[in-house]
Parts: C-alpha cells; structure tokens; sequence
C-alpha cells in the first residue's frame, strides 16, 4: 500500500527531528516510510525536493549542513531549538475553556484524539480536572453549549445573562453575572459569580439556565482565588445536594447500582419480596433518582427528606404519563 503525501511529510519530520546528526538523502530515502514508493533515484529527488519546500513553507526550520555519510555533501535535519514551541503557562480559566472545547470534539467527531489533547495538557503540568475542578462529561447537549458560553466568558472577564429557572420552580428570571468558574460536582455542572442583581456570590446549575449569552459588560468584582470559588460551590452543592446516610430496600436480583454503593447489607424479607436493607452515602439529588428509576424494587426506608424526594419524582413521572 503506497503512503500518503501528508504521512511521508509526516514521518520526514519525525525522522529529522529524531536525530542531532545531519542525514544524507541517501540514508533520508532508506529510513523514510514513503520514499521506497520511488521508483529510481531520480524520481525520490524529485519528490524529495517537493518535500523540503513544503516544510519550508509551512514553517518547519528544515536545516542543512555537513553529512557524516562518506562522499556526501550535505545532510539535513531539524534542530529541536528551532522547532519547539516555547512552554505554554494557562491559567486555570484558560485549562477551563480547553477542557471543554475537548468535550465538544468528543461529542461532534467521537474521537479519541480529544481525551489525548488532555492528556498532554496534563503531561505539561496543567491539569484541567484538577485545577479549575473540570469533570468533562456532559451528557445534555443544550448543558455542553451553556457550558462552553460560559467558560469563554471566563477567560474574558466578561458578563453572562440567562434565564434561571430555580429548583422546584416553573418560571424563569433573568439574571446578570460575572462567571468566575464553571465546572462539575458530582456529575452536574455549575456556574459560580457575582450576581449583579443580587450583590453577592452566587452558584447555578447549567441545567436550569436558559438563554445564554455573553453580554457587553466586563468584570468589576475581582476573582477570589480557586479555593475560595471551590468552596463557595461546595457550600452551595451541599444546600442544595446534602450528603445522606440513607437505607434503602431493595430486592433480590435488582438495583445493582445501589447494591454497588452500599457500604454494608443486610438480608430482610419486606413487603413480602427477598431483599436487603443497604446503607448508603450518597447525595439526595442522586440517591433519590437511583432508587426512584426501581420502581417497585427499591424502597428508601430512610431519612425523611429522601423517601420525600422519591415520592415526588414518582409522583410526577406517574402525571406525565396521564
């Protein structure tokens, strides 16, 4: 099978770049995967010719001077000082913006090169899970896009409005904010700023926001540091999302999620089905909808405030289906 122009160009760089020596063509044409397509000396020139010039059009410093080969004149390479990019510092905001633009190649091409352009982002020393508190997995595409509005916002210190819907509530308000932070806790995603309406700190979740767009203002309060934006979103999430040491019921032979959290179980016979009673820690918004999606084979035995939960999502998908 021959090899493509684009590949031999390819595989040219990387030998020349591999090597501190000068290389002769002659020994160019042996090592290059691409130039044995040739089919007699003058015709590698040729192309070998072509080639060089392309490199040097697009910038690459192709280097020439004094071969080792015996009764060669000259040999080529490229020499590292030349062709490296000078180290590239982000701020975590600009690690932010990355990490999502990754996500929105994940999900418009499926490609594995996405989760490898983060991981020389963290083979560099930035980690954009880590720094800027990024899990970059967002499984609502109208989320993927308020999150990536959001993130350029940013990095440019600029103004976000959009229409939130509060939790519980059916109409939205429009809300002005300085976005200082957007990333995930436990599998949603948040935008936390100044609220200029409000005059405070403020934490939303993407999911509930509508509408987004970057507006004409810049930002006027300055950014608090990582931590304290990080703790501000804990504090909010754990409002909103408090950590609960539940019971839940569930059956023989279901709800292996559940039974995959439990720290413990116990066997129990209860409503006249085998089961077992499991102890879990787990955030409400998420316990609830686990053991909800059961139906009949889960049961949250408690705290109050779960088995609420579940009854109300119960109650609701049963008058959406009416």
């Amino acid at each position: 099978m021959s090899t493509s122009k684009s590949q031999r160009l390819v595989n040219l760089v990387i030998c020349l770049r591999s090597t501190n020596a000068y290389l002769s063509a002659g020994q160019i044409q042996r090592m290059v995967q691409g130039y044995d397509d040739c089919e007699n000396e003058a015709a590698f020139l040729r192309m070998f010719e072509r080639d060089k010039r392309e490199l040097r059009d697009a910038g690459v410093p192709l280097e020439q001077g004094a071969s080792l080969a015996p009764g060669s004149p000259a040999g080529y390479r490229i020499p590292a000082r030349d062709y490296e990019l000078p180290e590239i510092t982000l701020t975590p905001e600009q690690a932010g913006v990355l990490a999502v633009a990754a996500e929105v190649w994940r999900e418009g091409e499926r490609s594995a090169r996405a989760g490898g352009a983060l991981a020389k982002l963290t083979a560099a020393g930035i980690d954009p899970g880590h720094d800027v508190g990024t899990t970059v997995s967002v499984e609502d595409p109208a989320e993927l896009a308020t999150a990536a509005v959001v993130s350029e916002a940013v990095a440019d210190g600029a103004v976000v409005t959009f229409a939130h819907t509060p939790a519980g509530g059916s109409e939205a308000t429009s809300r002005r904010v300085e976005p200082w932070w957007t990333g995930s806790r436990h599998g949603h995603w948040y935008l936390v700023g100044h609220d200029l309406d409000r005059g405070e700190a403020r934490t939303f979740r993407l999911v509930r926001m509508s509408d987004v767009k970057v507006g004409k203002g810049r930002r006027s309060v300055p950014v608090p540091s990582t931590d304290r934006v990080l703790d501000l979103l804990d504090d909010a999430v754990s409002r909103l999302n408090p950590i609960l040491q539940a019971t839940v019921w569930a059956a023989d032979g279901h709800a292996a999620e559940l039974r995959a959290m439990a720290r413990a179980e116990e066997p129990h016979v209860r409503f006249g089905r085998a089961g077992a009673d499991l102890e879990i820690a787990a955030p409400l918004g998420e316990l609830s909808s686990l053991v909800a999606a059961q139906g009949a084979d889960a049961v949250a035995l408690g705290p109050a405030e779960l088995r609420v939960r579940v009854v109300s999502i119960l109650t609701a998908a049963e008058e959406a289906r009416r």
